[in-house]
């Protein structure tokens, strides 16, 4: 089964494992996910295969094929911030970065409030906006990628090269339906390609953050 359904059972039977409380500094990059590079060709179909069968629980009419462009658009130069560790801390297993490690992809940090529960890390809604962001690893900089209203939510980046990063999330519709959407984004050109699913997903969006979540010892309060 895929790792993401695990999860989901996992949660679902509250059966979460222990965090693991090292301090480890964010550079260190074997408690990060570093995803692997899939390349241009067939990308959509490529990047979230566990983001895709999560969606298919609850759909199984769900295709990638469903997918359709609806806006081509460039980013504002923001000016780079330094990387606060501390607050990026807790959500280093879910950056995502190149295989060179040159840059990361940070979807939560902005996001979400971490506290503790025991020896336990929980998270919860912090900032009503998304923001995803890109972390310059040598300058120790981030910078903004996507800034979305309180109905956006973001699940997880995959990186198609080193220049080119495609962000998985949602639009929140009801509180058990949900359009998905793909941001394909070309760094050195400040460029972005939405894409919205034609139809809906009738799920929990919270419900697959906290899967996601997860993967990063984490669970959703």
């Amino acid at each position: 089964m895929k790792k993401w359904i695990i999860v989901f059972v996992t949660i679902f039977l509250i059966s979460c494992a222990d965090n693991d409380t090292t301090q480890n500094a964010l550079e260190n990059k074997t408690d990060s996910l570093i995803t692997e590079e899939i390349g241009n060709g067939n990308w959509q179909e490529n990047t979230f295969t566990e983001l895709y069968s999560f969606y298919r629980l609850y759909d199984s009419s769900f295709t990638v094929d469903s997918f359709e462009l609806i806006q081509e658009s460039t980013f504002e130069d923001f000016p780079a911030e330094a990387i606060d560790v501390s607050k990026m801390q807790p959500f280093r297993k879910l950056i995502s970065y190149n295989t060179d490690s040159t840059f990361g992809v940070d979807l939560f940090s902005y996001n979400y409030l971490p506290g503790k529960i025991g020896e336990r890390i929980y998270v919860e809604a912090g900032e009503p906006d998304m923001e995803a962001s890109l972390i310059d690893v040598k300058k120790k900089e981030k910078m903004r990628l996507l800034y979305l209203g309180p109905s956006y939510i973001l699940f997880q980046a995959q990186w198609l090269n080193k220049n080119e990063v495609v962000i998985g999330g949602a639009e929140i519709i009801s509180e058990n339906k949900i359009k998905p959407l793909l941001w394909k984004i070309t760094i050195s050109e400040k460029s972005s390609e939405m894409y919205s699913y034609l139809g809906f997903v009738k799920s929990n969006a919270f419900t697959i953050l906290a899967a996601r979540l997860a993967q990063g010892d984490l669970f959703l309060k």
